[in-house]
């Protein structure tokens, strides 16, 4: 199987593009020290551009099972590539600036970037709400082991979404302490306070790591494994659960 087709075209551009945009920052990271919140400046652009190029490369495969006429898929295809093409100089045009790109708006320009940010995501979660219902209420191309292992990725993707509304709402990630305090490695998650960005990053990605479970269980053929998606499904749900819930408390991700 292959990952894009004449249907995805537009998700393959996006994934090339973002590949690009990572290069860069991985390479301004080296020669521009300037710091942000507690972390480098191209740090932000880098997790994006990584993080978007799975996205695409996840909706691509998925679309290949969806009941979908080959017309739709490539209208899916450019409405999600193409606004996620639009996102990433954003969020890398305010790294240059050495400003947030997130949560905002201390002067116009701020604030009009991080509005059409918005735009760009609503167009996305859209589309993403239709790929859920269908995943629900129609049968997928494909075994019912993979289709209930994305309906309990798709479940978790709401989550993220919900994590998402809040910050931008509150206008920060972090619960009972200003943004920009101390984290863990790399992900920069709080370990202070509540942090926002964990159950949105954890929620996001149930959608790539159930359905490479129930593949392998595919592939193996392993016995009861109706049972073992069903399992790691609901221990995965009951997770991001639990972290909502302590992240709404102010409690570190790290903290037992």
């Amino acid at each position: 199987m292959t990952i894009f087709n004449k249907s995805t075209k537009a998700l393959e551009w996006c994934t090339w593009a973002n590949l690009s945009m990572l290069a860069f920052c991985l390479i301004a990271m080296l020669v521009d020290d300037r710091m942000l919140l507690g972390e480098n400046v191209w740090l932000k652009p880098t997790k994006f551009a990584v993080s978007i190029a799975v996205y695409c490369v996840t909706i691509a495969l998925l679309l290949q099972v969806y009941p979908y006429t080959d017309t739709l898929k490539k209208w899916l295809s450019r409405i999600i590539g193409w606004a996620l093409i639009l996102e990433i100089p954003l969020v890398m045009v305010q790294a240059g600036r050495g400003v947030r790109s997130h949560f905002n708006a201390e002067t116009a320009f701020d604030a009009m970037v991080f509005g059409w940010m918005g735009i760009l995501i609503l167009i996305n979660t859209l589309v993403l709400f239709y790929l859920r219902f269908t995943a629900f209420f129609k049968k997928l191309e494909t075994t019912i082991l993979m289709q209930r292992a994305i309906q309990f990725g798709w479940v978790g993707m709401i989550v993220s979404i919900v994590a998402g509304q809040i910050m931008i709402a509150n206008m920060g990630h972090s619960v009972g302490i200003p943004d920009g305090g101390a984290g863990m490695p790399v992900t920069h998650w709080s370990t202070e306070g509540g942090d926002w960005r964990a159950v949105h990053f954890l929620g996001m990605h149930g959608i790539q790591i159930l359905p490479l479970l129930a593949y392998f269980l595919g592939q193996q053929h392993w016995k009861n494994s109706q049972l073992i998606i069903w399992g790691v499904g609901i221990i995965y749900l009951a997770f991001i659960g639990w972290l909502f819930i302590r992240t709404q408390a102010g409690i570190p991700f790290l903290t037992i």
